[in-house]
């Protein structure tokens, strides 16, 4: 296949072509790009064109719109794997995915992630279908790719780890509601972030819009996706997320832990002695009160050093609190109540809040 050239109309968009949010992963310029055919490997920037709207009827661009996909629309992806429980799953070939020539891959996140799918809920029907037209490449020749950025160190600001039992059981709700309170109530500059997961724009910008200072998220650390990296580069994005996120002033991080607590990288994080050494807490989020036990018990047997709070499952929570206040002996902690949130802070955050605001 031939270069050819894409010109710019618009905020995350060029003639047809839509720029995926999980784009931000490289800090090259999306301007002028070419696309030339080969082999593509996670992190590869890919355009391709749209087959069959399928599961993901719309694409999240850069500028956090979610724009409706048609057959023959263009889109500017990342080459990735997505190891969900609960979505679509899909990975990029260990060696490789071909590139031009008429090859198909499937969209397997909203955020622009592209891969082969093998296996997909059966709520969710069939994948949407593109077309690789090829890898892309900037207007300086260099081939556009994720760019993680490590650290081997963090900054000693105190985090709140917000994790869950699965995908959409509320850590965004009560990560969003803890923000606003920290930041609304007791004066904080908070930072938040989102340390493993699939990317998606969304969930971080609902965090920002909750009354954070400053917002960054694995993406921004050049990980479309933290599924299908080594430990130690999923730790090492995350270290320097904080790091930044401490270095614009952020007095006290609220971080997401996407998807379930076994995956992603998750349990490297919560190993990890950078990170944990100022973690106020780990709140995990149950889909519902047996998930909650099971996660209490698998945490116990990790031998975790971050103290955990438990939150309150999103269905009845009145018999959830006195279920799990039973079994589990601790209080589950409702981020809607602002008396819940009073509790949560004296429990686990006294001494940082207290020492934060007196900085001022």
């Amino acid at each position: 296949m031939s270069d050819y050239p894409l010109s710019r109309q618009g905020p995350g968009r060029h003639t047809g072509t839509l720029h995926a949010s999980c784009c931000r992963a490289t800090r090259q310029p999306l301007d002028d790009l070419t696309v030339r055919s080969g082999t593509g490997r996670a992190g590869d920037l890919v355009v391709a064109e749209v087959l069959r709207v399928g599961a993901y009827p719309a694409l999240e661009t850069t500028d956090a719109r979610e724009v409706r996909l048609r057959p023959g629309t263009r889109i500017l992806g990342v080459l990735g794997n997505r190891f969900t429980t609960t979505s679509i799953y899909g990975t990029v070939p260990a060696d490789g995915l071909d590139t031009g020539d008429g090859a198909e891959a499937d969209l397997l996140a909203v955020g622009g992630i592209i891969g082969v799918a093998a296996s997909t809920p059966a709520g969710m029907g069939q994948p949407t279908r593109v077309r690789l037209l090829g890898l892309a490449y900037g207007a300086d020749g260099q081939q556009l790719r994720a760019q993680p950025i490590r650290s081997e160190a963090a900054a000693r600001v105190p985090i709140i780890l917000v994790g869950g039992t699965a995908a959409e059981v509320g850590k965004t709700t009560f990560a969003a509601n803890l923000v606003n309170y920290l930041s609304g109530v007791c004066g904080l500059r908070v930072g938040v972030t989102k340390l493993a997961g699939t990317g998606r724009l969304r969930d971080l910008l609902t965090l920002a819009d909750a009354g954070a200072s400053v917002a960054l998220d694995f993406v921004d650390g050049g990980l479309p996706t933290t599924y299908g990296h080594p430990d130690e580069l999923v730790t090492g994005v995350a270290r320097h997320l904080v790091d930044r996120l401490a270095g614009d002033g952020a007095e006290i991080v609220v971080a997401e832990l996407g998807g379930d607590l076994w995956g992603a990288g998750i349990p490297a994080l919560l190993h990890d002695p950078a990170l944990t050494a100022t973690a106020r807490a780990l709140v995990v989020i149950p889909s519902d009160a047996m998930a909650a036990y099971g996660a209490a018990t698998w945490l116990q047997d990790q031998n975790f050093t971050v103290p955990i709070a438990h939150g309150v499952p999103r269905r009845n929570i009145t018999a959830a609190q006195e279920r799990l206040g039973t079994i589990l002996g601790e209080h589950v902690f409702d981020a809607m109540r602002r008396t819940e949130l009073d509790a949560f802070r004296e429990r686990f955050l006294a001494a940082s809040t207290a020492g934060a605001a007196s900085s001022r």
